[in-house]
């Protein structure tokens, strides 16, 4: 249905007058007769009474009145709402992140963004690299930071390289060294994420190129928990680098960070944006922040 005939609609019911509501939508009459016609035709009713002097709503016409100014009424709604949400005024941002970039960088990107933009709501996940790629290229995220999958790496902007770095306890006997060799691992017990983990896959295939088994592994699902088993002294593990510089355990300084030898390749962490035609303006916004924040640290 037209609305521009349903405005000319309420106009002829306001005005009782052909003459007075043409003259008033800035229209000719002939013109705004033909439209009322059109629209009697498409509902199969009379909706005026016309006489010489005078033009009034059938029974038909005041009920069709009615439902055209609720038409207009959530129309307009409809409108200034998507103009709230193309202007930040309104939506919903879910964003998936790992866990090191979530303690390390996020907070400061949020707290920023949370204070511009009060009526956007926020939800961090954080989650494995695959679920947070799988997730945005499925349209349950607006973005995701993390490791691209090899078939999305079109849509994957690089943010920053990051390796993987040997860490004990200052009390364990490795606790001295600069560079731990990987061979040295096979006389080890060690705490790692758990499968399903890209970082695990990545240790997994480090340890296997270096040929070391270590003596025996214990699987967590966070880095938080890993840092405090091995801060007891008992266990060692193989981290991102940055999560030297969070303070996921009670006085980091019982930790000792070390360089691993043969070096393992650095990776590089990735915004991951839905494709353009599902991007929302809340999403840009946020991923253009993301993007003024590494740019302005040099990270």
């Amino acid at each position: 249905m037209d609305f521009r005939r349903l405005r000319y609609l309420i106009r002829v019911g306001e005005e009782r007058s052909f003459t007075r509501a043409a003259r008033s939508l800035n229209v000719s009459q002939p013109t705004l007769s033909q439209q009322i016609q059109d629209l009697e035709a498409e509902l199969g009713v009379a909706l005026f009474t016309r006489t010489a002097h005078k033009v009034e709503p059938t029974e038909a016409g005041l009920l069709t009145i009615d439902g055209a100014r609720r038409v207009l009424a959530e129309t307009e709604r409809l409108r200034e709402a998507v103009q709230e949400y193309r202007g930040l005024k309104r939506g919903r941002l879910r964003i998936g992140v790992t866990q090191t970039f979530n303690a390390l960088y996020l907070p400061q990107i949020v707290t920023a963004f949370a204070r511009d933009y009060p009526a956007i709501d926020l939800e961090i996940l954080e989650l494995a690299n695959d679920e947070i790629d799988a997730s945005v290229e499925a349209g349950t995220l607006h973005l995701g930071v993390g490791l691209p999958r090899a078939h999305t790496r079109t849509r994957a902007e690089p943010l920053y390289a990051d390796t993987l770095m040997f860490v004990c306890a200052r009390t364990h006997r490795l606790a001295e060294a600069e560079s731990v060799p990987a061979a040295r691992l096979s006389e080890e017990s060690v705490a790692l994420l758990g499968h399903g983990f890209r970082t695990r896959a990545a240790v997994d295939d480090y340890l296997t190129e270096a040929n070391a088994t270590p003596l025996r592994v214990i699987a967590f699902n966070t880095f938080a928990a890993i840092l405090n088993v091995v801060a007891s002294g008992d266990y060692v593990s193989i981290v991102p680098a940055d999560v030297r510089h969070v303070s996921l355990v009670s006085g980091v300084a019982a930790l000792h960070f070390a360089r691993l030898e043969p070096g393992p390749g650095s990776r590089t962490i990735c915004l991951l944006s839905a494709p353009e035609d599902r991007a929302t303006p809340a999403a840009i916004r946020f991923a253009a922040r993301i993007r003024d924040y590494f740019a302005a640290t040099g990270r």
